[in-house]
């Protein structure tokens, strides 16, 4: 009985963090997974083009939202000692250092985008190159409001509010179906005198609706936060003002965090080029197999996103004991429902493929990728995931860091250019390296929990 009950009041307190957020990320797959459908559309070339600079924007965002967990981080740690002063400030800082990286990010991009393209993909189709570099061209200025995006609603996370982002990220991602889905394919109307004409811009409409709707979610997002709420209040433009001490402790969590992702994140980019060896079907495929197993991570990313302001909060709040059972709690429950939720994808797989291509031989290994995928990730996503989001939480960046880059270079790198290239085993071999890095990463992570050397990082006391 007295489990039971344990069990409930974990399901409370864990549900009003994670529900919003699981909402949101719900949301947000969905609408991705349509605009993955809308370029598929286009054809072959177009969605490998997507594919590929999404993997590049993928590397920014990760970035990104690196830097934003130092912030997140901090906030949470102060909102748990009841301080809504050095909140505030460490708020600021952290939107002040990400807009600043952001910009200077996508002013380099923008000077070295043809040579990044040829270099990582000069073996594509000449039309392929021809589409990346037209939506590359104009998505990379949509990295200084998503940067922008991913601290603000860190903060907001880490000071409790959840629901505040999962309104802002419903409304973005359907303003991005919304305006690629017309900008895309064009629009015709004519009623009388009335006539509403919005010419086809093919792939360059698919980046102009992504920069437009990321643009409207900082704007909305920005609004809260600055107008100031109970916990976080920005109202005050001195608070802009470097504060090199709180910079410190914000940069002690994301510097870590940042090359963390950028090693993961580059590892991932690597694989690719692998993939664009073995010629446009094959890339095509694992575009839309990431597109579809997407579905089956939202409940894992909103668990992940929850655990590391959670954890934060407990950590900093010195229920040292609490995070620790929140945080096993987190991940038992996001491998519960990834495992629901591949059930049903196992019975809905192929008319949720045939909603991307017709083609039989993308059908056929899109089907196969996801097939392995509804078999190991349930056992192993969550602890290799949702358990170094709780690490962070408590300031345990740099074990985090060490394990993610060393298995990512050693296993799913090496591995996959073994399995993928020497190996007959095509494009799900690097989907089966994938596995084995993230078996590796779950030993290692669980071994960290089930000791004490976390609860000695803590941010701030």
């Amino acid at each position: 009985m007295e489990n039971r009950n344990e069990l409930k009041r974990l399901a409370g307190t864990v549900g009003k963090m994670s529900l919003p957020v699981l909402v949101e990320q719900f949301f947000i797959v969905i609408m991705g997974v349509v605009n993955t459908m809308l370029a598929s559309n286009m054809g072959k070339e177009a969605i490998s083009a997507i594919g590929m600079i999404d993997t590049i924007s993928n590397i920014m965002i990760s970035l990104f939202s690196a830097l934003s967990i130092g912030g997140t981080v901090i906030v949470a740690q102060y909102t748990g000692q009841k301080d809504t002063v050095k909140a505030s400030q460490s708020a600021a800082q952290a939107l002040l250092s990400n807009f600043v990286i952001a910009t200077g990010l996508a002013l380099i991009l923008m000077a070295l985008r043809t040579l990044i393209i040829n270099a990582l993909y000069g073996d594509a189709e000449a039309l392929v190159l021809d589409y990346a570099n037209q939506y590359i061209s104009i998505s990379l200025w949509s990295y200084i409001p998503i940067a922008m995006i991913s601290v603000s609603f860190g903060i907001l996370r880490g000071s409790g509010d959840t629901r505040t982002p999962m309104r802002i990220s419903i409304i973005m991602n359907l303003c991005n179906v919304l305006f690629s889905y017309v900008l895309i394919y064009g629009l015709d109307i004519r009623r009388g005198q009335l006539a509403l004409v919005v010419p086809a811009f093919g792939v360059r409409g698919a980046a102009i609706g992504l920069t437009a709707a990321r643009t409207i979610g900082m704007l909305l997002v920005l609004i809260p936060l600055l107008n100031g709420s109970k916990r976080i209040r920005l109202t005050q433009l001195t608070l802009f003002r470097p504060r090199w001490d709180l910079l410190r402790s914000i940069f002690r969590l994301g510097i870590p965090a940042s090359a963390e992702q950028l090693m993961f994140q580059g590892g991932r980019l690597i694989t690719q080029t692998y993939i664009v060896r073995l010629g446009t079907v094959a890339l095509a495929a694992n575009t839309i197999s990431i597109s579809v197993n997407s579905l089956l991570m939202v409940p894992g990313n909103a668990l992940a996103i929850a655990a590391t302001a959670l954890v934060g909060q407990q950590i900093g709040a010195g229920r040292f004991k609490e995070a620790r059972k929140q945080l096993n709690f987190l991940t038992l429950a996001a491998s519960a429902a990834m495992g629901l939720i591949s059930l049903i994808m196992l019975v809905v797989k192929n008319p949720v493929i045939a909603l991307y291509t017709q083609d039989a031989e993308i059908s056929r290994l899109v089907s196969v990728m996801i097939l392995s995928s509804l078999i190991v990730q349930p056992f192993i996503w969550s602890t290799s995931f949702i358990t170094p989001a709780g690490l962070r939480g408590a300031g345990d960046i740099r074990y985090t860091m060490v394990v993610s880059m060393v298995s990512m270079w050693l296993l799913r790198i090496l591995l996959g250019y073994v399995f993928a290239v020497i190996l007959p085993w095509g494009v799900l071999g690097v989907w089966i390296a994938m596995y084995v890095d993230w078996l590796c990463r779950s030993i290692l992570f669980v071994r960290r929990v089930q000791r004490d050397e976390w609860f000695a990082k803590v941010v701030i006391r």
